[in-house]
This record gives C-alpha cells, sequence and structure tokens, in this order.
C-alpha cells in the first residue's frame, strides 16, 4: 500500500481515476480530500501511454503488482 504524507492511500495508474488522492474524493466524513498529484512520486504511472512502463515496473509496493 502506498500513502501519501497525509496518510491518503495513493493507486497510481489508469490515468489517476481509481487514485484516492486525485482531488475528485471525499473522505470518511464527507469532505473532499486534496489533489495530491503534484508531489505523487508516481505520478508518471498517470500519465498517458504509461501502460507499458506499468508492465515492467518493480515497485514492489505498488498495488496494481497483484501477486507479483
Amino acid at each position: 500500500m502506498i500513502r501519501d504524507v497525509t496518510g491518503v492511500i495513493l493507486t497510481p495508474g489508469n490515468g489517476g481515476k481509481d487514485c484516492r488522492g486525485n482531488g475528485r474524493t471525499k473522505n470518511f466524513w464527507g469532505k473532499w480530500i486534496e489533489c495530491c498529484c503534484d508531489e505523487c512520486d508516481y505520478l508518471i504511472c498517470c500519465t498517458e501511454g504509461s501502460e507499458e512502463m506499468c508492465q515492467s515496473c518493480r515497485d514492489t509496493a505498488c498495488p496494481r503488482k497483484k501477486g507479483k
């Protein structure tokens, strides 16, 4: 599991659509979670065309690495 410095769980890839830090998600209390993309170490994973790069990634902390 990857966490932002604020504790937000990050899910890189898929254009950032699945990530709780994308600025389009509410927290447990119904408040918007601030966008974390500018500070995210995984921002490149959310860019267009990153699918091929994702296949060769060796980051074991990434939630997209199912069973690898």
